[in-house]
């Protein structure tokens, strides 16, 4: 399960969970940190934020962790037949490339993700991670409509 954190993005958790209904597994809720790239010096552009230094980046993570852990569905927070794992990790490249090589270093069976359901011009300008996703995942993946 991969998350952006944003609500309609943790919509998608519980999708995560019930499809363990019944048996035994571990769910791995995975956020890709985006980190800032140095900018080209022969183009001019807005950086969306300094560098993080390595306290500060790893300050991040564990603030990322927490978040993701408060999202565990009540009753699964100790149920014995579901784990669950956090990950926070850092996209070294397009987001959609760092989720499918997390889920094949995890060896998971399902990637689950929501989409924003962007489309038009802004599907053009922002592009869709979960589309990329399912482009180039080389496992199933549950993608939850936004409603």
């Amino acid at each position: 399960m991969t998350t952006d954190l944003s609500v309609l993005g943790n919509s998608a958790i519980p999708h995560a969970y019930a499809a363990l209904a019944g048996r035994a597994g571990t769910v791995v809720l995975c956020h890709a940190l985006e980190l800032p790239t140095l900018p080209n010096p022969l183009y001019a552009h807005y950086s969306p934020g300094e560098r993080l230094s390595p306290k500060n980046r790893e300050a991040l993570r564990q603030k990322l962790s927490r978040k993701l852990e408060r999202l565990v569905p009540r009753g699964f927070r100790r149920h014995r037949q579901v784990a669950t794992e956090i990950h926070v990790v850092d996209a070294t490249g397009p987001v959609h490339e760092t989720i499918c090589e997390q889920a094949r270093a995890l060896g998971v069976d399902l990637i689950v993700m929501a989409s924003h359901g962007h489309s038009g011009m802004t599907r053009v300008f922002l592009g869709s991670v979960a589309e990329r996703v399912l482009r180039s995942a080389d496992r199933p993946i549950l993608v939850v409509r936004s409603g």
